[in-house]
This record gives structure tokens, sequence and C-alpha cells, in this order.
């Protein structure tokens, strides 16, 4: 529970991933993806109910054997590139008859948050007052500042405006890093997105903060846990 209410857990998964094939079924250290997410979910004494929202049989299968599963398949039309996570946890909400309390999205590519981390998350959400608070981590590299565009085949400032002193004297800059979304359902509600005018942030390390989206971010994680410099919790 979290303020007193419950919190629900939605895993969004769908089969089409194009970036790495059936990626949300693909084995790390044992336990693909989806078991990961679902395996955190229901370790963590915060989370009231975990729901699987997938496209997808064999998923789903997966899901009902973990006692996760949504009633129905997610229908195509939340399951294209252009379908929207808000859109998504619309349709949980309402196919779960789920009206109040916080919900906390999960993506399954990011199998190296820690259970410290979500109730560190979930700490710093209650004290905060705040309606949400998404996980982001800081960027090194490449500082929007300094990054550049092309205007009528000429480099110009990606910014509308030159910065091209040391990065130590420019705002440090994050990103959302994926590991976690929570917003109180009566924001969510009002707003249809995860990220209300009152979000706070939770910062992440660099080492459990690595999305999984392509190839390229497998095979840096593959070679990362091989060398011993980012763990995995078993749940």
């Amino acid at each position: 529970m979290i303020r007193g209410e419950n919190l629900t857990a939605i895993i969004p998964v769908r089969g089409g991933s194009k970036g790495i094939p059936r990626k949300n079924l693909l084995p790390v250290a044992g336990f693909s993806l989806l078991e990961r997410a679902i395996r955190f979910a229901k370790a963590s004494p915060r989370i009231d109910r975990t729901i699987v929202s997938t496209d997808d049989a064999e998923m789903h299968e997966i899901a009902k054997c973990y006692g996760v599963n949504s009633p129905t398949l997610r229908p195509g039309h939340l399951a294209t590139d252009s379908a929207t996570t808000a859109a998504v946890a619309e349709h949980v909400l309402a196919e779960c008859g789920i009206t109040g309390g916080c919900i906390l999205i999960l993506q399954a590519t990011s199998p190296f948050r820690t259970r410290a981390d979500l109730e560190e998350l979930c700490a710093s959400y209650e004290k905060s007052g705040a309606e949400a608070i998404v996980s982001v981590t800081a960027i090194d590299e490449p500082r929007p500042e300094k990054m550049k565009r092309i205007v009528g085949g000429r480099v110009v400032p990606y910014m509308g405006e030159s910065h091209e002193g040391p990065r130590q004297f420019l705002p440090q800059p994050y990103k959302l890093n994926g590991a976690f979304y929570l917003i109180s359902l009566q924001a969510f509600r009002r707003e249809n997105r995860f990220l209300p005018p009152n979000t706070i942030p939770f910062e992440m390390p660099e080492e459990r903060s690595h999305n999984l989206d392509s190839m390229t971010d497998w095979k840096v994680m593959e070679a990362m846990i091989a060398a011993g410099h980012w763990g995995l919790e078993e749940n």
C-alpha cells in the first residue's frame, strides 16, 4: 500500500516488438524479461495487485501461471507502435474495475531496478505530497545545449543558442529511465498521462537504468553482466 491506499502495478507487454523481436520472452539469467517484472512486483510488499496487459497469447499464459493475467488479451488497436501506455492503462483499469488508489507502471525492459529502489521511490512519494513520481537518470553526454541540427544545409544549435564552453558550466540534464512511473489514480484520470505538472523525480544510477529497446542495448547488457559491472536482483 501507499498513503493508506492500494497500489496496483501494471506490466504492459506486447508481442510485436521490433527493435528486439519477442524481447519480453527472452531469458536473462534464467528468467524472461516478463517473468522478471512479474516476480519483482510479487516480491514487493508495497504492491497490492499486479496485472499484465498483453496482446500475446504466450505472454498471457505466462501471466496466468503467476496469477497476474488480465481477464482478456489486449485489443489490437492498443498493441500498435502508436498506442500509448496511458491508453493501455485506461483499458486495464476499466477491465479490472480499479477505481482508486495509485498505479505503478513497470516496464519489463528495465530488469536492473531493485526492491530497494521501489521502496525508496514510494517513501519519497509519500513524503512529498506530489501526485506523481517518475524514475530518471543523469545524462553525461550529449548535453542538449551542445547538440546541433541541420537547417538549410547548415549546422545550427539545436536549442537555438550556441553553448561551446565546458559542460561543467551547463545544467545537469536527466532522462526518464523507464523503471518506474507512479501516479495517483485521481491525477491520472484528470491528466490522462503519467507526468502531471507537479511530478517529482526519483534519481537512479546508470547501472540500474539500462532500458532494452534495441539489439545494441541487449548486447551492452550481456557484456556488462558478463564483466560483473551490472547485477540482477533475484526475486
